[in-house]
């Protein structure tokens, strides 16, 4: 005798979320991760699915070819080329800082 078993697929329940933020921040949000091709909810979705599967903030997203922009990329290029690269003490660093600080 032959049992045949039906298998259902499992049906996930969902909710809406409600939350606030600047509307600078979803403004700017928005157009990077549309740049990613994801809108508000896939964003946050692919973010709490991450958070709960590695119980912390695993990733860093990017959008395509904006972040870094153009200078920082030749600026890392160059530096792994090995390409005008300058020595700096932490002195040197510290007062820069310091420079930049003060005009801020």
């Amino acid at each position: 005798m032959q049992t045949t078993q039906t298998i259902r697929p499992i049906q996930h329940q969902t909710i809406n979320v409600t939350f606030r933020m600047d509307k600078d921040d979803k403004a700017r949000f928005e157009s990077i991760i549309n740049d990613m091709g994801l809108n508000l909810s896939s964003a946050f979705n692919v973010f709490a699915k991450a958070v709960i599967r590695e119980n912390a903030i695993p990733f860093k997203l990017q959008g395509e070819g904006k972040i870094p922009n153009e200078e920082t990329r030749k600026v890392i290029e160059n530096i792994e080329k090995g390409v005008n690269l300058e020595s700096v003490t932490i002195e040197q660093l510290k007062a820069e800082f310091e420079a930049l600080k003060a005009k801020a």
